[in-house]
């Protein structure tokens, strides 16, 4: 079995430690215990572990993206990947025999693939994976979309997209086994009037979607050398779920992550030209860089007058450390039902230090004793030191708070105080992000002569949603 063989290529498999790590890890993405090793040679243990996966629905993707969280970009990763959307697309397709249409779908000009993934997926696909590089590709990965009541199921789409586009092209023969394909593939499933509603009428654009598309940017210090930090992106588009899709992993210097950040954004609005959603930037942050204000980084830097981020999104950051400490996600999870759930019975907790040697340890014993407070008021802004402001963050962070705001450069302005209880003086906390955007959105109003004195300017804000993880992180 192909699977089995580039599992048993994969360095993860081959080291005991790491092979335990990612059993674990893929029992988790299954919801369902699995057997170790138990050392009687690794590829019948890996046949018995292929079978367990791919008796469970979307088992065998389950096996890839475990392996992704451990090996990131590895050469048995983007192996791995294609033969699991192979095999879904198989059971997808009832066994089928799917090779003729192989080479005809390679044909197609890869320009144009993820334009004719959108359409065959109504929009939902906005992105496609690195490893979907043909129109085979594409078809094998459409094949295990969830489909929904009363549509084409994409993958069959994408192959009547590929038959018209193929006409037009002159190829006349292979468009028609395409359309042969596809009928018998409707008589099968039952959906012959869907597929002739696809043919035959015009489609209408889908509603604008009212769930947002996220770019998560994370920096990962470079433990090795001081001032580097490994930079790590997502993108997120599909309406219907949380798949965020992985951009590649680069080493930079401090002084380059702004810059990097300016061409990661333009190419990410290239990608995203024809989306109809909302973008929210999310940045991943660590201790060294928590009080950066990338909020007010900038787009088209060569022009004499950019464009701050927070003019065009709204912008929040969240805790790297948080992100990967396992210890502090149960808290973390139930703080965060408590304001998602039960906004109007959540509050914000002030902190106001006090010269007692055990404040911080105060702080973090009355957060966690008190699960209506979701939301922590720093005193200092968190340095890159061990001050107030940062052991403050950590009381929050093993607290579970999911929601931290101070004043970037000084908590103690008057101006901030103000800003803060009129911020905070709803008890329902749901919409504190479009509050602090709507300061934002008052100092961007005054323009750049004017709106370092404005408080918004200044006003930052930790919202670490525990649902909306990012894929594998960036290296250790």
């Amino acid at each position: 079995m192909a699977i089995v063989d580039a599992l048993q290529e994969s360095a993860t498999v081959k080291q005991a430690a790491n092979r335990e790590l990612w059993r674990d890890m893929l029992a988790d993405e299954l919801g369902a215990p699995l057997e170790p090793y138990a050392g009687e040679g690794v590829r019948p243990w890996l046949l018995q572990l292929v079978r367990t996966c791919t008796d469970v629905e979307y088992g065998a993707a389950c096996l890839a993206r475990s392996l992704e969280y451990v090996e990131q970009e590895s050469a048995s990763v983007a192996a791995l990947w294609p033969l699991v959307d192979e095999w879904e697309a198989v059971d997808f397709f009832d066994s089928a025999d799917l090779d003729h249409l192989r080479p005809v779908l390679e044909s197609l000009r890869p320009a144009e693939l993820a334009s004719l993934a959108r359409r065959a997926s109504r929009s939902r696909v906005q992105e496609l994976p690195r490893w979907c590089q043909t129109g085979w590709q594409v078809f094998l990965r459409l094949a295990g979309q969830n489909t929904p009541p009363d549509e084409l199921p994409p993958s069959m789409a994408f192959v009547a997209l590929a038959a018209d586009r193929l006409v037009e092209e002159g190829s006349v023969d292979a468009a028609a086994g395409l359309r042969r394909f596809n009928r018998s593939q409707a008589q099968r499933l039952g959906v012959e009037n869907l597929l002739a509603e696809w043919q035959h009428a015009e489609l209408p654009q889908p509603a604008p979607s009212v769930v947002p598309a996220y770019l998560m940017i994370q920096f990962e210090p470079d433990r090795n050398e001081d001032g580097c930090f490994y930079l790590t992106h997502w993108r997120q588009s599909d309406s219907t779920g949380w798949h965020p899709v992985r951009g590649e992993t680069v080493r930079l210097c401090r002084e380059e992550l702004e810059q990097a950040v300016e061409g990661l954004i333009e190419e990410s609005e290239a990608r995203w030209a024809e989306l109809r959603q909302p973008v929210i930037l999310e940045f991943i942050l660590p201790w060294e860089l928590l009080n950066e204000p990338v909020e007010w980084w900038s787009k088209e830097s060569g022009h004499p007058d950019p464009t701050p981020l927070a003019m065009d999104y709204p912008v929040l950051v969240r805790s790297l450390e948080r992100l990967q400490r396992a210890a502090w996600h149960r808290p973390w999870h139930a703080k965060w039902r408590q304001l998602k759930e039960r906004p109007a019975d959540s509050h914000p907790h002030w902190s106001r230090p006090e010269p007692d040697k055990a404040y911080f340890f105060h702080l973090e014993r009355e957060l966690k004793e008190d699960a209506h407070a979701v939301c922590l008021v720093l005193s200092e802004p968190p340095g890159d030191d061990s001050g107030t402001g940062r052991r403050e963050v950590l009381a929050g962070l093993r607290a579970g708070v999911p929601a931290m705001i101070w004043h970037r450069s000084d908590c103690s302005d008057p101006a901030f105080q103000d800003a803060i209880g009129e911020i905070l003086q709803d008890r329902g906390l749901g919409s504190l992000a479009d509050r602090v955007a709507r300061w934002r959105s008052d100092a961007l109003a005054l323009g750049p002569e004017e709106w370092d004195a404005h408080v918004g300017r200044h006003l930052a804000i930790l919202l670490d949603d525990p649902e909306r993880k990012p894929g594998p992180t960036g290296p250790v």
